[in-house]
């Protein structure tokens, strides 16, 4: 995962910003060029060597000839003003590096020296690298960058069209016989791709920048919900009581495992199933928070008095009005809430049996 504060600074390079235009221009008239970017020039003089004062606003076309020198160019680090060029910067040279050309040597050790963003701009190789502290990160060509942010939204349409189903499903069951921990298993798994694709996306989106704003209203669409679902899930499900900040914890577990399988997410949950053919078998109930805030709209807070008083959402459902206002947080208009959606589905269930029965 790339860290938040180079994801800023890329941010600053995406397509539609006036430093990616210079950028490009730059690359399409093959030159090469080095600039430095920082927020006090006086901070940093000790590694600046020569150069001329420009001192002037930032425009694309002025970078651009600008870079036709050999020396550096230092730009303020809101990109605002062009302060100098054909500067040499001279950092500490026993700051260790791994990179092999003279320019990109000295942009990754002015960047861990300084803490500075440093952008250099291969002339041979025609590649935009970005600096900042310890960190690096090549730019890539905006036509591979939409087709791997294409399959990875293929990929979360299938996840959550499959999502769906098994929420369906897991809904119909939990107030009736109850569900299995292998269905339980294979929905949080599913939200757990879509969740892991979204994080590996993400930096790609935002190195698109204006390119990707219908991708994010895509995004948007299908990750409504997802997050919370998973986490309520994972409170629902748990053999222990998680609080909301534990059960993201046990999400965030769950995301790192690259090779996730529905019996490590059993063995996460702390549940005694030993095969997959066990996991089919055993039903379970869920203590009812997905139910409470999905459906009813009660606040996690008082949710958790309500599985403390009921312990599971089976029990719940033979509660009366009076007995549920006896739960801290639950006045009359709450309980009155939970026992008219527990009616419904229990009307609903009533009407399918008859179905049936005919």
């Amino acid at each position: 995962m790339i860290a938040t504060e180079l994801l800023n600074k890329i941010a600053l390079l995406s397509p539609g910003t006036r430093l990616r235009k210079a950028l490009d221009d730059i690359r399409a008239a093959n030159l090469g060029a080095l600039i430095l970017f920082v927020d006090d020039l006086s901070k940093h003089r000790s590694i600046i060597q020569g150069g001329f004062e420009v001192n002037c606003s930032f425009t694309p076309e002025r970078l651009y000839e600008l870079a036709k020198m050999d020396g550096a160019i230092v730009v303020s680090e809101d990109v605002s003003r062009i302060l100098l060029a054909n500067a040499h910067l001279v950092p500490d040279p026993t700051i260790p590096t791994t990179e092999t050309g003279t320019r990109h040597r000295t942009a990754e050790r002015v960047a861990k020296q300084t803490n500075c963003m440093v952008v250099a701009i291969s002339k041979r190789r025609n590649v935009v690298t970005v600096y900042y502290g310890p960190h690096k990160y090549a730019l890539s060509d905006t036509r591979l960058l939409m087709a791997r942010v294409s399959q990875a939204l293929n990929a979360m349409e299938r996840y959550r069209t499959s999502l769906d189903r098994l929420l369906s499903s897991i809904d119909s069951a939990e107030l009736q016989v109850g569900v299995s921990i292998h269905d339980v298993a294979k929905t949080i798994e599913k939200a757990v791709k879509m969740l892991r694709i979204y994080e590996e996306v993400y930096p790609y989106m935002v190195e698109l920048g204006e390119e990707a704003s219908l991708i994010w209203a895509q995004l948007d669409e299908l990750l409504t919900e997802v997050e919370e679902t998973v986490v309520l899930l994972v409170m629902d499900y748990s053999a222990v009581e998680l609080d909301p900040e534990q059960a993201k914890e046990t999400v965030e577990r769950l995301k790192q495992d690259k090779n996730l399988t529905e019996m490590k997410i059993i063995k996460e949950l702390g549940l005694n199933v030993q095969t997959s053919a066990q996991a089919g078998e055993i039903l379970v109930h869920p203590k009812g928070y997905r139910f409470l805030k999905g459906v009813v709209r009660i606040p996690l807070n008082v949710s958790q008095n309500v599985v403390k008083t009921f312990k599971n959402l089976k029990n719940l459902r033979e509660a009366d009005v009076e007995v549920l206002k006896s739960v801290d947080g639950i006045g009359e208009k709450r309980a009155l809430a939970i026992a008219s959606s527990l009616g419904m589905i229990r009307g609903r269930e009533g009407t399918r049996g008859e179905k049936k029965t005919e």
